[in-house]
């Protein structure tokens, strides 16, 4: 007899549909960034659930190219270490 501790978990596909979206966002920021040393993948572990729930619908790479250089509040997250210049503002 198996117990529930035997069982696989359920696939969660809207959570790899997320962290897909979201890895091709952070990795096609990183092409584009010309620093790329300087970029903390680890940062979109924070901003990428943001941007995912409000653009989800739009491709993540345009997104990436459009956003590029406007990362607001997140700035510190995804270059720590680096100062913030004034088109780090996060667009809407």
């Amino acid at each position: 007899m198996s117990t529930t501790e035997d069982m696989a978990p359920a696939p969660n596909h809207a959570l790899t549909e997320a962290l897909a979206w979201i890895s091709k966002f952070a990795h096609a920021w990183k092409v584009i960034e010309p620093a790329p040393r300087t970029l903390s993948i680890d940062g979109f572990i924070i901003w990428g659930p943001v941007l995912y729930e409000k653009h989800k619908g739009e491709d993540p790479v345009l997104l990436a190219q459009q956003l590029f250089g406007k990362s607001g509040a997140y700035f510190t997250y995804l270059y720590p270490g680096r100062k913030s210049g004034t088109s780090s503002n996060l667009a809407s």
